[in-house]
C-alpha cells in the first residue's frame, strides 16, 4: 500500500511540472531572434556639399560653370506655337511684349548640354538683345526685325541665326508635326549642337575677366516681402496675362498662359522661385507697329517669393550691364535660390494684380 501511495504521489509530481513548465513557456515566449545584419544605430544622411554655385540661380553645382558665357534664346509664344520646348531647363526667363500684342520670351541658360529640343525659336528685336547684352550671352535666334539687325551689326554681337545664318555645324531643325501653323511656328535647336555651333563659329566662350552678373541669392529671401502673394498676374494687355499660383509644399510659383498651365513639351509645369514685374516705358515707332523699351530710365515694379511680394525699383544703366533690382529704401534685393521669371510691362497699358478673379 505504502510503494502504491508513493508512485501515485511520483505520477502527480511529474504531471504538474509539465504543467507549469507549459504555463512558464506561455506567459514568457523565446525571444526573436536577432537580425545581425540589421544597422545597430540610424544614420542621418549627410547632406549633400557643393563647390561652387549656378551664378544664375544661386544653386550648389559640383563643377564651376560661373565663368562660362550663358546661351539666350529667342522662344515664341504665340497660343498656336504652344507648348514651348526646352524652356524648362532654362535658368531665366524674360517675357516682354512684341509687336500685335502678344509676346515673346527669351530663356536664359548657363547650360543647354544635354537638351534635346529648344523652341520654337522666333525672330529677334533690339530690346531683347539689350537684354542679352547684358548677360554677356551668345544669343540664338531665327531672323529679325531691321533695327535688330543693324544692331547686331553694329556691336558685333555673338550670334545664331536660324534663318540668314549658314553654319558648318547646324543646329536647327524643322518639325514637321509644327508645320501646320506656319514654318515659323516649326523651328528648333539642339542644344549640344548649340555648343558645337558656338565652338565652331569661334565665339569666345567665357566672360571676361571682371564679368558679374550682380546678383545676390539668399535662403530667406521671401523675408523681404510684405504682402500676401499665393497669386500673382502681369497683365500686359487685353488679350495676354501669364498668372502664378504659390505652392506652399515646394516653395515656388506654377505658371499658367492662355487658360492652362504653363508647360514644357506639354509635360513639366513651369515653376519658378522668384517672380519679377517691372514696369517699363514703351513705345510703337513703326506703321507694324514694333516697340522700343526704355531700359535706362528703369522703373518700378514687384520682387514676388516665397508666397509675399514687396515692390522694388529697378534700373539698367547700358546695354552691356544687368538689371539692378533695389528695394523702395535702396537696399539691394536678394533673390531666392532658384529659377527666376522677369516679365516686363508697359508701365501706361499693362498692370499687376494679386487679386484671382471669382
Amino acid at each position: 500500500m505504502k510503494r502504491y501511495l508513493a508512485g501515485a504521489l511520483a505520477l502527480l509530481l511529474l504531471v504538474c511540472s509539465g504543467c507549469k513548465k507549459e504555463q512558464t513557456e506561455n506567459i514568457n515566449p523565446e525571444p526573436p531572434a536577432i537580425n545581425t545584419d540589421a544597422p545597430d544605430h540610424i544614420t542621418t544622411p549627410t547632406p549633400e556639399i557643393f563647390e561652387y554655385t549656378n551664378p544664375l540661380t544661386g544653386e550648389g553645382m559640383h563643377e564651376d560653370i560661373s565663368k562660362n558665357r550663358p546661351v539666350a534664346v529667342m522662344i515664341n509664344n504665340i497660343i498656336k506655337a504652344q507648348p514651348q520646348r526646352g524652356v524648362s531647363n532654362a535658368d531665366i526667363i524674360f517675357e516682354v511684349p512684341a509687336e500685335g500684342g502678344v509676346t515673346r520670351m527669351l530663356a536664359i541658360f548657363q547650360d543647354v548640354s544635354g537638351i534635346e529640343s529648344i523652341g520654337s525659336i522666333r525672330s529677334l528685336r533690339s530690346y531683347y538683345l539689350q537684354i542679352t547684352q547684358g548677360f554677356d550671352a551668345i544669343l540664338v535666334h531665327a531672323g529679325g526685325s531691321e533695327e535688330a539687325y543693324t544692331d547686331l551689326h553694329t556691336t558685333g554681337w555673338d550670334h545664331i541665326d536660324g534663318v540668314m545664318g549658314n553654319y558648318h555645324v547646324d543646329p536647327f531643325y524643322r518639325d514637321k508635326s509644327r508645320m501646320a501653323n506656319g514654318s515659323e511656328h516649326s523651328l528648333f535647336a539642339v542644344g549640344d549642337k548649340i555648343i558645337d555651333s558656338i565652338e565652331d563659329t569661334g565665339f569666345e566662350t567665357q566672360h571676361k575677366s571682371g564679368f558679374t552678373y550682380g546678383y545676390n541669392f539668399s535662403e530667406d529671401a521671401g523675408n523681404q516681402c510684405k504682402s500676401k502673394a499665393d497669386y500673382a498676374k502681369i497683365i500686359f494687355n487685353s488679350g495676354k496675362n501669364t498668372s502664378f499660383v504659390y505652392d506652399e509644399k515646394n516653395g515656388l510659383y506654377t505658371g499658367y498662359q492662355f487658360g492652362e498651365r504653363y508647360q514644357d513639351d506639354g509635360k513639366t509645369d513651369l515653376t519658378f522661385k522668384n517672380l519679377l514685374f517691372l514696369s517699363a516705358g514703351m513705345n510703337v515707332y513703326d506703321g507694324v507697329g514694333r516697340l522700343s523699351v526704355d531700359f535706362q530710365k528703369g522703373g518700378s515694379g514687384y520682387f514676388i517669393c516665397e508666397g509675399k511680394s514687396v515692390e522694388i525699383d529697378w534700373v539698367k544703366t547700358s546695354d552691356d550691364t544687368g538689371f539692378d533690382f533695389t528695394l523702395k529704401n535702396g537696399t539691394p534685393v536678394e533673390l531666392g535660390i532658384g529659377t527666376s521669371y522677369i516679365g516686363i510691362y508697359d508701365k501706361n497699358a499693362g498692370s499687376v494684380t494679386f487679386e484671382k478673379a471669382n
